[in-house]
């Protein structure tokens, strides 16, 4: 028997260990995802609308670390949407659907997730922090003023002269809107604050664990049946686990997207999906049994876990703008600059 047991000990203890440094150096590299550089910004549509219209910002997420995003204003109480985009992509990917956010008359924050872009952050946290840095945005978001103009000034009228400099900014409506990383982690933040009325996610994932195994398929190939096997036992499951834990010095969400959406907290869902996105489209349907919350699925041509152009933008945006319209809409309609057209 001893004989047999010092057979066998030896090459199973080789194959774990053999698993879990292949776990850690998986985990390190999706951590530290290629960048990709912004290629525009706000400043092209001020250009468009002759006016202010966006501003840099940066605040403190809960763990110290910064983010960093532009935030276009409508200059008065208005609802906002936060734009969190995918994983291996950067905030100008979304560039197309915050203008026309804007120009629907919301408030838009549209920022880098940490090890995106230029975030100050240069490790991604793979849904284990993400949701605690959209929660921070949104308080970061929730203390900003109402901008007065000089009370003297002689284009304010009686009731604009009234304005209390403590007014807040945001009317107390938030939106999210996510897609794959950015959309798990909005999920998770939307049944942690009431002020979360409307979520509109694309391509979503039900747990860290599903978007590991999912980004190992692609590094490791998805045609290997060994590999496959190797990557859904659940011994792997367990180093993976075991390997964020000491990578990122931190455990998984306590609450999973999964078990976000079964809560009924008075918010309205859009799920987005495409054909061809394979797992994804499956998780983000499942995602949308599970909600409790009122709830619409839309399958689309093209969905945003690659870049669109021109038709394929537009038609895309447009429906997103007309889910947050019909959810949480802007508090008035005021006319836009001269030569900008509204969003349909």
């Amino acid at each position: 028997m001893k004989r047999i047991f010092w057979v066998f000990i030896p090459p199973v203890l080789v194959l774990g260990v053999g698993v879990l440094g292949l776990s850690f150096y998986l985990i390190h590299h999706l951590a530290h995802p290629l960048p990709t550089q912004l290629y525009g910004s706000p400043r092209d549509f001020e250009i468009i609308t002759q006016q202010a219209m966006w501003t840099d910002e940066k605040w403190k997420n809960t763990d110290d670390t910064q983010s960093v995003g532009w935030f276009l204003s409508r200059g008065r109480s208005a609802p906002v949407v936060i734009l969190s985009h995918a994983y291996g992509s950067n905030r100008s990917e979304l560039l197309s659907l915050s203008f026309e956010l804007w120009k629907a008359g919301y408030h838009v924050l549209v920022y880098d997730m940490r090890g995106h872009g230029e975030s100050p952050t240069k490790w991604s946290g793979l849904g284990t922090y993400e949701a605690d840095d959209l929660l921070s945005a949104i308080n970061f978001l929730r203390a900003m003023k109402l901008p007065v103009s000089p009370a003297n000034s002689p284009k304010l009228d009686a009731h604009q002269k009234l304005i209390d400099s403590n007014q807040k900014l945001i009317d107390g409506r938030f939106g999210l809107y996510g897609v794959d990383l950015g959309g798990y982690a909005s999920l998770i933040a939307s049944s942690q604050d009431p002020m979360v009325k409307a979520v509109a996610v694309d391509s979503v994932y039900l747990d860290v664990s599903h978007f590991i195994k999912t980004r190992m398929r692609g590094f490791i190939g998805s045609d290997s049946t060994w590999a496959n096997k190797v990557i859904e036992s659940s011994w792997t499951s367990k180093l993976t686990e075991l390997s964020m834990q000491v990578y990122l010095l931190r455990r998984e969400d306590s609450a999973p997207a999964l078990e976000s959406v079964r809560g009924a907290h008075g918010r309205r869902f859009l799920y987005i999906t495409a054909p061809k996105t394979g797992e994804q489209e499956a998780m983000t349907r499942e995602l949308a049994n599970q909600t409790k919350d009122q709830k619409e699925v839309i399958e689309v041509d093209n969905c945003r876990l690659k870049r669109l152009y021109d038709k394929a933008a537009s038609a895309y945006d447009a429906r997103v703008v007309q889910f947050f319209r019909e959810a949480m809409p802007p508090t008035e309609k005021l006319p836009l600059p001269p030569g900008v057209r509204a969003a349909k």
